[in-house]
Parts: C-alpha cells; sequence; structure tokens
C-alpha cells in the first residue's frame, strides 16, 4: 500500500507540475454514484487522451497523453466534496497551455441500500489561458447525473449524463464571442483491486457548440482515460 500511495501521490504532483493544453481536457467523471463517509479521504490519478473535430471547417486535434489527479473528502451522509486539476473546456488548438482546478459537491440521490444508485453532481472549473497570444482567464460552471450498479464480484458500471459551460469574458470580443457548451454521456467500469483500492477505465462522446474569438466552435469529441482510484 505505501508503494501505490507513493506512486499516486507522485502521479498528481506531475499532473500538477506539466504544462497543459487547452484542446484536451477532462469531461470524464472517473467516480461511481455512491459518496464517500465523513471524513474518509479518496484520491484518483491516471491518463488517458481525447480526439476533438471542431470549426468551420473543421479542424481536428488529438491528445494521446494528459495525465489527470483529484483528491475527494466525506462532508455528510450522501454528501462529499472534491477537486480536480483540469484543464477549460475549450477543444481549440488555438488556445495555449492551461492548467486550472475544479471544485464540485455531490449528494447521492438514493439509498446505500439500493442496488441501483444515483448521484447529482454540481461543480466550477476556473484557468487561465493564452488566447491569440494574450493571458485570458476562464470558469467553467457544470452539472453530472452519475448512475452506477454493480454488476459482478469487484464490479461496478457507471455512466454520466454531463453538461459543462464555459466562457471566457476577456477575450477579443468578450463572452458572446468567446464561450462554449459541452454536452455528453461517458461510460465507465470500477473494477477492484483491494478492499480499498481500484482501476476506473471510461470512455465518453462529447458535443460542443460555441464560439471562440468569433468563430465557429461548435463540433465534438471522443475522450478515453483510466485512473487509480483509492480511499483511505
Amino acid at each position: 500500500m505505501r508503494i501505490v500511495r507513493s506512486l499516486l501521490l507522485g502521479s498528481f504532483v506531475s499532473a500538477a507540475l506539466l504544462p497543459q493544453r487547452a484542446d484536451a481536457f477532462w469531461l470524464l467523471g472517473f467516480s461511481t454514484a455512491d459518496t464517500l463517509p465523513r471524513g474518509e479521504l479518496g484520491a484518483i490519478a491516471g491518463t488517458g487522451g481525447q480526439y476533438s473535430s471542431v470549426g468551420d471547417p473543421r479542424s481536428d486535434s488529438f491528445t494521446p497523453f494528459l495525465p489527470h489527479a483529484g483528491l475527494r473528502v466525506g462532508v455528510a451522509d450522501g454528501w462529499d466534496v472534491g477537486y480536480r486539476l483540469t484543464q477549460v473546456a475549450l477543444p481549440y488548438s488555438s488556445a495555449g497551455p492551461s492548467l486550472g482546478g475544479e471544485v464540485d459537491v455531490k449528494h447521492r440521490l438514493t439509498s446505500p441500500e439500493s442496488a441501483w444508485q444515483s448521484a447529482l453532481v454540481l461543480g466550477v472549473a476556473y484557468s487561465y489561458l493564452d488566447l491569440e497570444s494574450r493571458s485570458k482567464s476562464a470558469w467553467s460552471p457544470g452539472v453530472d447525473w452519475v448512475v452506477s450498479r454493480p454488476v459482478g464480484h469487484d464490479l461496478t458500471a457507471i455512466s454520466e449524463l454531463r453538461y459543462v459551460y464555459t466562457a471566457i469574458p476577456a477575450g477579443p470580443g468578450g463572452e458572446q464571442a468567446n464561450h462554449v457548451s459541452a454536452t455528453g454521456i461517458d461510460f465507465g467500469l470500477r473494477i477492484g483491486v483491494k478492499a480499498k483500492v481500484s482501476i476506473i477505465p471510461e470512455i465518453g462522446l462529447f458535443d460542443f457548440s460555441g464560439r471562440l474569438a468569433g468563430r465557429n466552435g461548435s463540433g465534438f469529441a471522443a475522450q478515453y482515460g483510466v485512473v487509480l482510484a483509492f480511499r483511505f
């Protein structure tokens, strides 16, 4: 367990220090609908990638490797809060390096004894990025509906519906010319390795609608990832 914790801590620090691009970001949740017991701490760390095709004419972008990390803590029965290192939800290669943070609150909607679990997640992300060679602030509120169910020994199926709105008010033309909405669904599995250690692979498809610097930014993105998750 000490080795696992050391590897996870190293992955978290690497994710914090490596430069990120705004054309690859995390909309995948990597979590079941369960919430942590009060005072219990959870963490994830891993990697994945994304393919996106947006704009008119279309501009394709593929990022095969992108580190990811996050922490969660239980605050009450059916409630926990989280923090994730994340990129602003902009699938544009014209936006420069960006690293941001996201905080969220998750509320379990079902009883702990139910086979089907459901939860609602409300979050907001903030990041500083380069747009047309100028540094700009961006913010992204979002909502996530998570459904999960055990499907075998140490195996839980996960599905999520997510909506995120991103705005760059200081960009050229203001928020009206610099905004994007992302809507999508993803599927994953939580695979138990030990009592409090699991692996979570996920894939997702997301539709984008919006503008960046006054140009069309509608399109779609496919995303995949896998993280190591544990509680302590």
